[in-house]
This record gives C-alpha cells, structure tokens and sequence, in this order.
C-alpha cells in the first residue's frame, strides 16, 4: 500500500471511532468501509465495518439510550452514611433511597452517591437486572455482605455475568464503606470469585474494546481518570487482555474497572 493511502487508511480508521463513540454509526460504516477499499487487508477494518453493521440493526430492533448524566448506582453508599448522619428535621429512619416510580436504575458503578437530579426519564429503557432486589439490609451488613456473595455465585452459575458483576461491585463497596473488619473478613475471602464475575461480564479476552461514547463525557457517568486513561488506549486493536497489561494499575482493579465500564454501556467489544 502506497504510503498516502496508508495515512488516509489510518486517519479514517480513527475518524471512524470517533464517530461510532459518539453514536454516529453509519459515518462510522462509511468511513470503514473506505478503509477496506484502501486496504483490502486491514482485518482491523473488516472487524470494525462488520461490528458497526451489527450494532445498526440492534438499535434499529430496540434502540438503547445513553442516559447522559444519570449516574444511577448502588444504595450502598447513601444507605451507610445515613447510618451516621447527623440528625436533621427529616431523618431517613435507615431506609434505602426510593426507586423512580416509572423507571429502572441503570447498572453503572461509579463512587458518587446517587444525586436527586439523576433520575432517569420516564421514556428510558433500563436494565433488567437492577440493585433493587439484592440482598442488602441495612440493619446487618454482614448478612448484607454473605448475600452478595451468594448472589454473585448463583448469577455466574446461571450465566447472568452483568448480575454477579454487579453483586460483586455492590459487596466492595460495602466493604470500603463500611469499615467492618467482619465485612472486610468475609468479602476479601471471595476476591477470586468477583474477579470470575468480572472477566464473564468483560467477555473474550482476546477481543477488542472500543469507546460507545466521547471520552469527554466520561464524567457525566461519574467515571474517573483512570477509565479515561483506559478508553484512550482503546483503538480497535488492542485486545482487552492487553489493555489490562498496560492498565497501571492491579489486574483486580483493571477488570473491575473494565466490568464497570462494560455494565455502564460505554464501551463496546469487538471480536478479533
């Protein structure tokens, strides 16, 4: 390939995830299906070009919103610092935070407790699984904690990998909430197990992680640097084992950042 045609490849090939990050699927397809023109032997392209075909029609069957701004989490931690408020007028008497009566919470892990103005929309469609009917009772953590545990382990032997991620992510947080030695004891003796989730919910290891929105509204999700150092890396050829490597950080907190990621829609997965 002359080397003109290789730069223009490149730089489509780039302007293409861009586009796809940003929602603009069939500029994306455009712009790969240029690629595969330019370089008939770019497996990269083929992969992207056939991905962004499939996610076409999916949304065209059902489309899923990105609920910009919704940084809908956990109860775990609103619930425990109302255990330790100061009393107020109003007292919330330990009780979880009230779902939207016309909506789903989103199954997104971010370390922001949940405002009042991060409510879904009523036209919103959200996950099935939701952290409403996990086992999480305020007046014992430590039961809050085993359930979790059991929970996870009963969504990965029914293959619902998004519902034991989840139960795993809601169990740490308890456990950096908390600051139970009780809580700690029994959910650091299952970090093999969430680490299990995680990879189930990420998916192959061998395939390749793109952006499913601009990394510039990453803090809308409540996501921080370190997903965006993540994202940035993710080109449509570095596979999710490799981002991994090059992380910086623990594997167990890579996978479970990337778990997050997956749970939250913001990237998607190519198969290699």
């Amino acid at each position: 390939m002359a080397q003109d045609a290789f730069q223009e490849a490149r730089a489509l090939t780039q302007r293409g995830l861009e586009d796809y990050a940003r929602g603009r699927f069939r500029e994306a397809v455009l712009a790969w299906e240029r690629v595969t023109q330019l370089a008939p032997g770019d497996a990269r392209a083929r992969s992207l070009l056939e991905f962004a075909h499939k996610r076409i029609k999916e949304r065209e069957a059902q489309p899923v919103a990105h609920a910009h701004g919704a940084t809908l989490e956990s109860p775990i931690p609103g619930f425990l610092a109302s255990l330790t408020a100061v009393e107020t007028d109003e007292p919330t008497g330990g009780k979880f935070p009230e779902a939207p009566p016309d909506g789903e919470w989103a199954q997104i892990s971010t370390r922001r407790v949940l405002a009042p103005e991060a409510e879904p929309s009523k036209n919103e469609q959200g996950p099935a699984d939701t952290w409403k009917d996990l086992p999480v009772q305020v007046d014992n953590l430590q039961a809050s904690a085993r359930g979790l545990l059991d929970e996870c382990r009963a969504a990965l032997r029914d293959g619902r990998p998004d519902r034991a991620a989840l139960a795993a992510e809601m169990a740490l947080q308890l456990r950096e909430q908390a600051h139970s030695p009780e809580v700690d004891g029994i959910v650091d003796s299952r970090l093999l197990l969430f680490e299990r989730a995680f990879c189930a919910c990420i998916g192959d290891m061998k395939s390749a992680p793109i952006r499913a929105i601009p990394s510039d509204a990453l803090d809308a999700y409540g996501f921080d640097h370190r997903a965006a150092f993540l994202m940035s890396r993710m080109d449509g050829t570095m596979s999710v084992g490799d981002l991994l490597d090059v992380a910086g950080m623990p594997r167990f907190d890579a996978l479970r950042l990337m778990s997050a990621l997956r749970r939250a829609q913001v990237v998607d997965v190519v198969p290699i």
